[in-house]
Order: C-alpha cells, then structure tokens, then sequence
C-alpha cells in the first residue's frame, strides 16, 4: 500500500524509507526529536519521540498530509508514547492532524499513556472540547 517515509530536515521533503525503520532529527541539540512513518495494514502509523515543537509539528502535518494523499489509508495512528516535551505549536500540530483524520474512513487515533504525550493531546484538545479518540491506557 505504502512506503513507509521519514521526516526529512526542514525545507526537504519526504522521502521513501530505504532499508528498516527510518528517523530524522529536528530541534535542539539536546532534546532532538525524530519522527518516523509506518504502515501497518490500512493503518500509517506517525511516531513522534523527544520534543514536539513548532518545527516537529510542521513536520508531523506535512508527513501525515502526504501519507493521506498517497495512499488513503483506512486510519492514522500518531503515536506520543516516546514523548517527552511539547510546546503550544506542538500541540497546535495534533490538532491539525485531527482535521486531516477526519478525512479518513476510520479516522485519526493517538497511541499514548501517561505523561507528555497524554498532555500534549489535552493541550491540543483544550479549546475544541472535543475529546481525542483512543487517548490509550491511563495506567
């Protein structure tokens, strides 16, 4: 169906993964963020670990726009479990996602437990008072 694809510096775009799972850094040194792109079935799987920022989430709009276009999987997953630090413009980014979902015939859902990523998607919920679909186990 798809390929899986990496997030790429800022101002290249995605490219094809070329042998296993691909990673691309974005952010501060010490806190660098990767985000990698899976396919499971009808499912892209978005993964975002360390620090989603302003330029992580421009990342993470961009890769999930493209998965959608390409391909029109069924579902997309972003999956916050390896989270560890978010701003308000990474928060603003999941929110963003949340309109592109809607597109898909089962939606968007958001792998996370516990702790920055289960924040980062209240942050980005706050406003709408919608509640995330699949916020994950609480435990």
């Amino acid at each position: 169906m798809l390929d899986p694809m990496t997030a790429a510096p800022a101002g290249s775009p995605p490219r094809p993964n070329i042998g296993g799972d691909g990673l691309a850094a974005a952010g501060a040194d010490d806190e660098v963020s990767s985000i990698r792109v899976t396919t499971e079935g009808s499912t892209v799987v978005i993964t975002v670990e360390a620090t989603l920022d302003a330029h992580a989430g421009d990342t993470l709009v961009r890769l999930a726009t493209a998965a959608i276009e390409a391909g029109r999987p069924d579902r997309l997953d972003i999956d916050l479990r390896g989270l560890q630090a978010f701003t308000d413009e990474g928060a603003d980014a999941l929110a963003a996602c949340r309109r592109l979902g809607a597109r898909l015939a089962e939606g968007l859902h958001y792998r996370t437990g516990r702790g920055p990523g289960r924040e980062a998607l209240l942050v980005a919920y706050a406003d709408t008072g919608e509640q995330p679909e699949a916020l994950g186990d609480p435990g």
